[in-house]
């Protein structure tokens, strides 16, 4: 049996033997983030990091991968099927999406500290944010050893990308160009590629640091200058409510924002609320009106 036979062999052994435990412990990882999810994300916008689904990798591109590691370092043996997860650490892969970079680095930094991985040992980890790859391609990487006992235990990838990083993937068509795939990129798909990466990464920093803003104008710290509520009383309907603050709008079809920490204050709560906790679509509040440079702020009364 020549060489390419053998290797071909072993990674179908491979398939064959651990599929069940691959998809087993993928499932596993998935349970896993959302509980890290839940906790990073404690009484927060949930939405924030999304466990986005897992793949397996195909073997033809397992086999592929496997045959391009033995052309550039001849030393590497395959002598069995044990020895393809040893070389090919990315067979089980599972995504998390995230709504903005800080998000990211959260998780990222989560996936890195021993305290928060328990049983699961990280064995390797990659930045391609800072800086990207030169295709353009951002997101963060980590490898991770779960204990299968009393299988060997099973190499998965985790990555951590925004959404817009992961719409890139779609928008440049990523899977057609990558090595192995189908296509070669030519030089104007490169630097089309590349530049709407960076669009893309500008956009992502614009929305970390409108997030902020919102931030700090629904939540903020004492004493930020909000200026004095009129003495006016009027009734306005809520439209759309979320964690963090809700839209109503009056009579006359002005919108204000109701802020988290009105909500908070009259629900005698403290910490961070989430104010559709409280605040539902359709509900009719009687509420002051705030009114600056940034915005109409109304401010609930009492409470439905």
């Amino acid at each position: 049996m020549n060489a390419d036979s053998a290797l071909r062999r072993y990674v179908q052994e491979a398939y064959e033997t651990r599929s069940a435990t691959w998809e087993a412990t993928a499932t596993r990882i998935k349970r896993w983030l959302t509980q890290q999810q839940k906790g990073l994300l404690k009484d927060k916008d949930i939405s924030r990091l999304d466990v986005d689904g897992h793949r397996i990798k195909d073997s033809a591109r397992t086999l592929k991968k496997l045959s391009e590691k033995i052309a550039e370092d001849p030393d590497i043996t395959i002598t069995s099927a044990a020895d393809v997860e040893n070389h090919i650490r990315d067979i089980v892969g599972v995504k998390v999406l995230c709504k903005s970079p800080r998000d990211q680095k959260m998780m990222f930094d989560s996936l890195r500290d021993p305290g928060q991985l328990g049983s699961f040992v990280l064995v390797d980890q990659k930045n391609y944010v800072d800086p990207p790859k030169p295709s353009g391609y951002r997101a963060c990487h980590v490898t991770l050893e779960i204990p299968c006992d009393p299988e060997p235990p099973v190499f998965a990838e985790i990555q951590v990308k925004t959404r817009l990083q992961d719409a890139w993937g779609e928008l440049t068509h990523e899977d057609m160009y990558k090595p192995g795939a189908a296509m070669k990129p030519s030089e104007l798909h490169g630097e089309f590629a590349r530049a709407m990466a960076n669009m893309l990464a500008t956009v992502d920093d614009m929305a970390d640091t409108l997030a902020v803003e919102l931030s700090a104008l629904t939540n903020p710290e004492p004493d930020t200058g909000l200026p004095t509520a009129t003495e006016d009383i009027i009734d306005v309907k809520v439209r759309a409510t979320g964690p963090k603050y809700a839209l109503a709008v009056d009579s006359d079809g002005r919108q204000g924002l109701i802020p988290a920490f009105a909500v908070r204050e009259l629900s005698g709560s403290k910490g961070t609320i989430k104010v559709n906790d409280f605040v539902s679509v359709d509900d009719r509040l009687r509420v002051s009106v705030e009114e600056d440079s940034k915005g109409i702020y109304y401010i609930p009364v009492e409470l439905p």
